[in-house]
């Protein structure tokens, strides 16, 4: 959401139904370990694989011209590090999911 249509209204609403989702979620869920092996499949991969590499290749793309080659070139072993952590974290939040309905 750009920052003109980002209105106080709009933030309270989001706010709202993000506790409506956690609290739906915590009458439905008794065991918490689900919780925390979900979180930690996913934002867990997004914080040491996916998010760096974002960041890089944004900050790679902003030097624009001023970058060198072997900075470019570094860019597409930060995508697939960045896939890999996509691939792992989804394979982490199945295995979740599994150990959730056996």
């Amino acid at each position: 959401v750009s920052a003109a249509d980002r209105t106080d209204k709009l933030v309270d609403k989001i706010t709202v139904l993000a506790l409506a989702v956690v609290t739906a979620a915590a009458l439905v869920v008794s065991d918490l370990s689900f919780v925390l092996s979900f979180a930690g499949a996913t934002l867990g991969n997004a914080l040491i694989y996916v998010m760096p590499a974002l960041m890089f290749r944004s900050m790679i793309k902003k030097l624009g011209d001023d970058a060198t080659a072997a900075q470019k070139a570094e860019v597409g072993f930060a995508m697939l590090s960045c896939l890999l952590g996509i691939i792992m974290g989804g394979l982490g939040a199945y295995m979740s999911v599994k150990s959730l309905v056996e």
